[in-house]
């Protein structure tokens, strides 16, 4: 059986404020027919999420993102905790709804996915009760699920 390697997508970000602290984004992806499936969640890269098939076009032997072509159904958000001492507990609770993490090379910035299965609202409410208490903020920088769309 044949191994199918990564591939690597760079993500132009775009700046305000000094924010993000980089230009580009690069994210893994696996080559399928139809273009690219991104296969790790986005720290910085807005509107599209894990599993979601993109189009890229070689510039200077690199794959640059083009588009969204097929929507996976996940939704990305992204968090920053004031309370570093607070992250793991954080992380543990969301992968507990269904969710997975990953963390960033800053100790308090992490990512979430949430897979299409998993009720957004939960997440959201889960979210909530730590920005309530100012332990964190986060924003909602790939939203696929319909309920979050109005659609459902």
């Amino acid at each position: 059986m044949t191994k199918i390697e990564h591939v690597k997508i760079l993500f132009r970000l775009p700046q305000q404020d000094g924010y993000p602290p980089a230009e580009w984004e690069g994210l893994w992806a696996l080559p399928r027919p139809e273009g690219y499936c991104i296969d790790n969640v986005p720290f910085y890269a807005r509107l599209v999420s894990y599993g979601d098939v993109v189009s890229a076009s070689e510039i200077n032997g690199d794959l640059v993102f083009n588009a969204v072509q097929i929507p996976g159904g996940h939704s990305t958000i992204r968090v920053i905790s004031y309370l570093g001492e607070l992250v793991s507990e954080m992380r543990n609770g969301l992968e507990g709804l269904g969710c997975s993490t990953e963390l960033s090379h800053i100790a308090t910035f992490f990512s979430v996915d949430v897979p299409p299965e998993v009720d957004y609202w939960s997440v959201a409410d889960f979210l909530d009760v730590y920005a309530e208490r100012g332990s964190l903020d986060y924003e909602e920088a790939s939203i696929q699920h319909d309920e979050r769309n109005g659609n459902g």
